[in-house]
């Protein structure tokens, strides 16, 4: 294939350009603050869930003081209507009134008993509102230390982003000053998982890891220079240094 040693080397600034972007885009791919990130919507998602479960207790307490408190009005008001007779003792001998107040006692104890089980779900009231604040606070926290990691993405990826964006440039400019025939060639190499393109020296050896056969140092050799050669393997160019 013919090219001028401008076009040579044009293709030589090619490859360095595409290895410069190779690293642009892995860097973009590879960024530390993906798995930071990761880690912070990870933190934020496991508290919220706790925060739910947290705050899902508090119907089941409040209940059970409303029904408390319903309870002890209602055996209040029996108290007081049974104290009533007790007191007026009217139709009464004096063994009923020994079973009433008997009734009574017993009536008292278990609205006192209630009034503990009441007692006892406002304090874990009170205990699971302070936990349910502590958690939205924890929560603002972490979506804070979430959306800041995000911002720093966007501005990381952005600016990757330019510099790929400028290489892209600088590549699709000197591509156009390259041959057809073997800026194909140079890209076919690449995309088999060839050099693209390699230098041989005056001694036959080459750049990039890849040996050329006898045959083959002999034909490059051989070329004009003008001239460039593909290997048969890879399908890499090959330039003569």
């Amino acid at each position: 294939m013919k090219a001028t040693r401008e076009e040579q080397q044009a293709l030589l600034t090619l490859a360095e350009i595409d290895r410069e972007a190779g690293k642009l885009n892995y860097a973009l791919s590879a960024l530390p603050i993906y798995s930071e990130l990761e880690a912070a919507e990870a933190a934020l998602s496991s508290h919220a869930k706790r925060a739910r479960e947290t705050a899902d207790r508090r119907p089941h307490i409040e209940t059970t003081i409303n029904d408390c408190g319903a309870r002890v009005e209602q055996l209040s008001a029996t108290i007081n209507r049974k104290q009533g007779q007790l007191e007026s003792g009217e139709n009464m001998d004096s063994r009923q009134l020994i079973v009433l107040q008997g009734e009574i006692d017993g009536l008292k104890e278990s609205r006192e008993r209630i009034e503990l089980e009441e007692l006892e779900a406002m304090e874990r009231l009170d205990a699971l509102e302070s936990e349910i604040e502590s958690d939205a606070l924890e929560l603002s926290r972490l979506a804070s230390v979430r959306d800041d990691l995000s911002g720093r993405r966007d501005r990381d990826v952005a600016s990757l982003q330019s510099q790929i964006d400028e290489v892209r440039s600088r590549r699709d400019a000197l591509a156009r000053r390259i041959p057809s025939d073997i800026l194909d060639a140079y890209e076919e190499s690449r995309s088999v998982g060839g050099s693209g393109v390699v230098v041989m020296r005056e001694d036959g050896s080459v750049d990039g890891g890849m040996d050329l056969s006898m045959i083959e140092i002999e034909r490059v050799k051989a070329l004009p220079a003008d001239q460039v050669y593909v290997t048969e393997d890879t399908g890499a160019v090959v330039i003569r240094g």
